[in-house]
């Protein structure tokens, strides 16, 4: 009878997750996704590093469609599952795959972790493995964060022991599907933390200290050239050199501390914890020390490490801090901030923990409540759905830009730029305004600006000269690009505190005064502007306008940068 009814249960949670990627599986291009971190710059990445002319280069082979020409290394790592997806399958299966693949190792790890080690039930555990898996994840971390439930399932079996081999090659394949500076340095060093308890506690720690010996030389197997770079050795000065940091007052950082949270990290992939897990796992925690006069150990535990990350990311930001970090070359590259990576799998821990804290009786009917809440909370949050049909309803801001595949990367628009232009593709160069060069770089355009976690630092000044101008009348557009400048794009004064990256259909006035350096231009070898905005008197910028196109959400006009000295 149990197996029977397993049967279906399984058949129930699996029934659950195909409804909630439907509109990937089915629509294809046609179905939303996040484009920030996504489809504005890693799925470029791997598409450019995939074509025939690189796939099977050197890490340090120059990428010459991108950014003037940048090292293959500064873009991808050819030790990574998107990478071999890449190579196997056109641009948009392999993001389609990778995202479910994402979402599918985080519903089996949850699932393993919640039933063998936090005793949660057969219905609670499916709960939290269905919200854990609708997490926004972004692609371009991988299982960074997804894979966290998986992996500390394979660490506990392996410190609990003996370990099935199985643990050891899921160990050793993590990696290959996470991003290491990132997030493998963290995980780390939270890695470490857990040994140095055993250590303390006298409990037997040689097959975890194999497990992180393991694991840190697979992450730097995989990551050499960029770790090599980053020391100083062979290659560049990263542009991450001049990053600089600016300190908040103490009640900024209250907010911060709050922000994190009751948000988590709204940049990196929000937990969903703040409208149904929040307020149950503290209700609960709040009825068992009324009931039974006393902590709950394991979720006091839990919810004081959430505490002690949020309160360090926030203090991270006071003025003494951030003068020290601005001081060292490596803390001022380096996001000491992420540890936010743990709020999503400490969240979910700390809702296994609390319904446990329920009165058995009750426990199934809460759970019941509690489950539906949380997944229309997620199912409200998944791009094609939300843009579909909660939209109309109540207006959330569930990421930075959403957008359909194919309405993004506007291909039919591109041809017939392309046509108008009417010279090989490998003989020119584009910079784009108002419109992220990841457009124009997927569709095979070869361009002078890029988004890239780390490039020369001396391109970095030679571009910089192009928008000087622009620079000057906007302080936060300065700081966005001299003490940030990962999107090295043309920047330009829009009239608003922060810097607009996709100025879609309708959202550019008549006409804006944006003023260029030709000779800049010249230099970088751009020989067209692609401009989402009208700008007036381009000849100022030596700059000549010869045609309008037009797409789903995408107004843009085409320049021609002119030889005119």
């Amino acid at each position: 009878m149990k197996a029977k009814y397993q049967q279906y249960y399984l058949r129930g949670l699996l029934l659950v997750f195909l409804l909630y990627h439907a509109p990937t599986i089915f629509l294809g291009p046609g179905a939303f996704f996040n484009a920030f971190d996504s489809l504005d710059s890693f799925v470029v990445w791997y598409r450019l590093a995939t074509q025939a002319a690189y796939a099977w280069a050197p890490p340090y082979a120059i990428i010459e469609p991108f950014m003037g020409g940048v090292p293959k290394f500064t873009l991808v790592s050819t030790y990574n599952v998107y990478y071999w997806l890449n190579l196997l399958l056109p641009t948009f299966y392999a993001f389609q795959v990778y995202n479910i693949f994402i979402s599918g190792v985080a519903l089996i790890g949850m699932w393993l972790l919640c039933r063998q080690h936090l005793g949660a039930s057969e219905p609670a555990s499916a709960f939290l493995a269905l919200s854990f898996a609708f997490t926004p994840f972004l692609p371009t971390w991988g299982l960074s964060i997804a894979g966290q439930p998986l992996l500390l399932f394979v660490i506990l079996n392996i410190r609990k022991g003996p370990p099935a081999i199985w643990n050891w090659l899921v160990l050793a394949a993590f990696p290959f599907t996470s991003n290491f500076q990132s997030a493998g340095v963290f995980i780390l060093f939270a890695f470490a933390v857990l040994i140095g308890r055993d250590i303390v506690q006298k409990r037997p720690a040689r097959r975890l200290l194999l497990a992180f010996a393991i694991l840190l030389a697979v992450y730097l197997a995989t990551k050499v050239d960029l770790i090599q770079n980053l020391l100083g050795g062979e290659g560049f000065s990263s542009h991450r050199m001049e990053m600089r940091r600016f300190p908040a007052s103490l009640g900024i950082c209250l907010k911060i501390f709050a922000r994190y949270f009751l948000l988590g990290n709204v940049d990196v992939a929000l937990s969903l914890h703040t409208f149904v897990i929040l307020p149950f796992v503290c209700l609960a925690y709040a009825m068992h020390i009324f009931r039974k006069r006393e902590l709950p150990h394991g979720l006091t535990a839990t919810l004081t490490i959430i505490v002690l990350i949020c309160f360090y990311i926030a203090m991270l930001n006071l003025g003494p801090v951030v003068e020290f970090r601005n001081n060292s070359d490596v803390l001022r590259m380096f996001s000491l901030e992420r540890f936010h990576i743990f709020l999503q799998l400490l969240w979910h821990i700390a809702a296994a923990q609390a319904v446990l804290l329920i009165v058995p009786r009750y426990q199934n009917r809460m759970l019941l409540v509690v489950a539906a809440m949380q997944l229309a909370v997620c199912f409200a949050y998944q791009p094609t759905y939300y843009e579909r049909f909660v939209k109309r309803f109540i207006a959330i801001v569930p990421y930075h830009y959403i957008f359909t595949y194919e309405d993004y990367y506007a291909e039919r628009m591109f041809d017939h730029i392309k046509a108008a232009i009417g010279k090989p593709q490998d003989t020119y160069r584009m910079a784009s305004i108002g419109i992220p060069p990841a457009v124009s770089q997927y569709n095979g355009i070869r361009t002078i600006d890029g988004y890239s976690s780390n490039y020369p630092i001396s391109y970095k000044r030679q571009f910089r000269n192009i928008i000087a101008g622009e620079l000057e009348k906007n302080s936060n557009n300065k700081g966005f690009f001299d003490y940030w400048g990962s999107q090295c794009i043309i920047v330009y004064d829009q009239g608003l505190p922060y810097f607009e990256t996709h100025v879609t259909r309708g959202m550019a006035p008549p006409g804006r005064a944006i003023t260029l350096s030709p000779d800049a231009l010249r230099k970088l070898r751009c020989d067209y502007i692609l401009s989402a905005e009208n700008i007036r008197n381009p000849e100022k910028s030596g700059l000549r306008k010869l045609a309008i196109f037009s797409s789903a959400i995408w107004h843009v006009s085409l320049y021609e940068v002119t030889n005119n000295q």
